[in-house]
């Protein structure tokens, strides 16, 4: 919208301007026929409305069809620790944390996931493209997939076996991203064991 503006202030300033100055008097014309608008900056309003509206219609959020949505809730109990300057966890790390979900949850992975994509489904049905993942986090069967998966998750965190894959996959350099600090790795466990203590308190 700037640049279209600025175009016409440039074309009328160029057509009043004689050896390239403009008188005061010019110039204030050009500033009235700019602000009672002209057929260019009509049409050009009327894309930008219709592109905000294109905008605004779009699902808040990013709740869309590329989300994983279980993967999402699971990053859930420790979101609060990857955001801020002072992250406790780098996001570059999550694909060590998603590593280690497929080796706990191994073939009840897929019906999660799955199961989850049917919860949007559903919200969808219901908000539209007004969903947003406050809307998903909320949801009574969103809760008690949570509580179910961190369930499962704790009594795997807190086997030997589990404790091995969680240092092996978690402790790992992520891209160019270096290895990260046990304190790291420890804030996001307990943050996971005491999430899933609390839902379990509640059922």
């Amino acid at each position: 919208m700037a640049m279209i503006v600025t175009d016409v202030i440039m074309t009328l300033a160029r057509e009043k301007a004689r050896d390239g100055i403009l008188s005061l008097d010019d110039i204030d014309r050009i500033a009235t026929l700019i602000g009672g608008g002209t057929m260019l900056l009509d049409s050009a309003y009327i894309r930008q409305e219709e592109g905000c509206r294109k905008l605004h219609m779009q699902p808040k959020g990013n709740v869309g069809a590329r989300s994983n949505p279980f993967q999402r809730l699971m990053v859930r109990p420790f979101e609060h620790l990857l955001t801020g300057e002072d992250a406790v966890f780098q996001r570059g790390y999550l694909t060590n944390y998603f590593e280690f979900l497929e080796h706990a949850f191994e073939k009840r992975l897929e019906p999660f996931e799955r199961h989850c994509r049917s919860i949007i489904q559903a919200l969808m049905v219901v908000h539209g493209n007004n969903l947003t993942w406050d809307h998903f986090y909320v949801d009574g069967r969103t809760i008690k997939t949570l509580q179910g998966a961190l369930k499962l998750l704790r009594a795997y965190l807190e086997s030997p076996e589990g404790q091995r894959v969680w240092l092996a996959c978690l402790s790992r350099p992520s891209a160019d991203m270096p290895q990260p600090a046990i304190g790291q790795i420890n804030h996001i466990r307990q943050a996971l064991l005491e999430t899933a203590r609390g839902l379990e308190a509640a059922e």
